[in-house]
């Protein structure tokens, strides 16, 4: 079946056409969303540092979709954390794109350049899209605890690269979620698996891409890659789905595909999972939802007693939303602090937040949502963030800006770190950052 097609799919395809980036984004769109504010934030809406700033003339939109991890194993202990991004400078004039990978020794307060994770598949695609990061909490298949690993997605320029302008990327003909590891904390990288693949890295229908990983270990020690897949249309009418692969080898090889959240109605899109594992042994899932204009965006949680069974697959989950309708549209992270209640606290975090109308809500840019029951149940309370930032139609639709938003709490739970890709000038985004206390009394 075809995808439905709103009026916002159809200005984000354009916009990506126009600049090139045509399957940078595998998930669809928010829907429309109302500003009924000229401006929601309080204060300075860049309250953070900048961590990469692109130069000028670099392929819009720069940088985006970070993400980070605090390292339990380095020799910097647990103030030693890793980041990454998509990095568009790599993507010019031909080049092979790649990863960065930046470092702080000092909990998230200050960063520099540290490695960079280059295409060792044999494919020479260059890696191009959704990096995310990993720390074995426990040795796995031939990897000591403390490895980190890394996955994204690679993907190939099909044009000509001579025909290719500065500030455009070329045609994007496959997608490949590759695996790589380090045993040196993350200064030097090898390739180790491909855990899927798809088609051309376009976000509509017909090209079944992969997309969008996310690494944890499931309670039995298998290594567990999460990821949207749309692959399934033809067969059983999956527009996109939430799937995942195992492997009990440490990624150096890959079992059949699982569905998380999957709805067989050609309209609705999980996609974008994050898996946090909570003290109690359990394991929660934040994805959106995009599609059907009643879960247009939104931000839906679920959980497994394992990390493998999630129940359902066509059951959407809850929904991450306050007692007076405000919820989270697109792009989730979560993570949990040990703070806030007898069992801690589930923090969840998004791209825009809007109430029931789809107007954009007090605390745009300016909250996360926490609860303190394990299992999602009952209303989310808005908890100042660390980082506040314009959004997207703050900013009159620049869809970059806030592309996923990472928390991480301290080791201690007393702050909290947040990174997103906030607007530099009309075309580039920059990686921004702000780590500040945690302040949780409401709960």
């Amino acid at each position: 079946m075809k995808k439905s097609t709103t009026g916002d799919d159809r200005t984000r395809r354009e916009h990506l056409q126009a600049i090139g980036l045509l399957g940078a984004v595998g998930l669809g769109t928010t829907g429309a969303v109302q500003v009924t504010k000229a401006h929601l934030n309080s204060g300075d809406e860049h309250s953070g540092e900048t961590l990469y700033s692109p130069p000028k003339g670099a392929p819009a939109p720069g940088a985006m979709y970070p993400r980070v991890e605090r390292l339990e194993y380095s020799p910097g202990g647990n103030e030693t954390l890793l980041a990454t991004f998509e990095y568009y400078p790599s993507m010019s004039g031909g080049a092979e794109p790649y990863f960065p990978i930046y470092r702080s020794t000092n909990g998230g307060q200050t960063w520099s350049k540290f490695s960079e994770i280059h295409d060792q598949s044999g494919k020479d695609w260059g890696l191009r899209y959704q990096p995310t990061l990993y720390e074995l909490p426990a040795e796995t298949g031939p990897w000591p605890a403390g490895t980190v690993l890394a996955a994204g997605n690679a993907i190939p320029i099909l044009d000509d690269p001579d025909n290719v302008a500065d500030g455009e990327i070329g045609e994007l003909g496959d997608s490949s979620i590759d695996l790589y590891a380090s045993t040196d904390h993350g200064e030097s990288w090898e390739y180790v698996s491909t855990v899927a693949t798809g088609g051309p890295a376009v976000p509509h229908a017909g090209n079944s891409p992969v997309w969008e990983p996310e690494l944890q270990l499931d309670a039995d020690g298998n290594l567990v890659c999460y990821f949207a897949d749309e692959r399934q249309a033809d067969d059983d009418d999956y527009n996109q789905l939430v799937g995942l692969k195992a492997s009990s080898d440490g990624g150096q090889t890959w079992g059949d595909e699982e569905f998380v959240t999957a709805i067989p109605n050609g309209a609705d899109r999980p996609g974008m999972p994050v898996v946090v594992e909570l003290p109690n042994g359990t394991y929660m899932a934040v994805y959106e939802v995009v599609g059907s204009d009643n879960v247009n965006g939104e931000v839906r949680v679920k959980t497994s007693p394992d990390g493998r069974d999630w129940g359902d697959p066509t059951d959407l989950g809850q929904q991450v939303v306050t007692d007076d309708g405000r919820r989270f549209i697109n792009g989730p992270y979560i993570t949990w602090t040990p703070r806030g209640g007898p069992d801690g606290t589930i923090l969840v975090s998004g791209k825009q937040l809007v109430d029931g109308n789809r107007n954009l809500a007090d605390g745009n840019g300016e909250v996360v949502l926490a609860n303190t029951n394990l299992d999602g149940s009952g209303n989310w309370t808005p908890v100042k963030a660390s980082l506040s930032f314009e959004t997207e139609s703050e900013l009159g639709g620049r869809i970059f800006a806030g592309w996923t938003t990472p928390i991480l709490p301290s080791a201690n739970g007393k702050h909290l770190l947040q990174m997103t890709s906030t607007a530099m000038n009309e075309d580039l985004c920059e990686i921004q950052y702000a780590e500040c206390p945690l302040k949780l009394n409401k709960l």
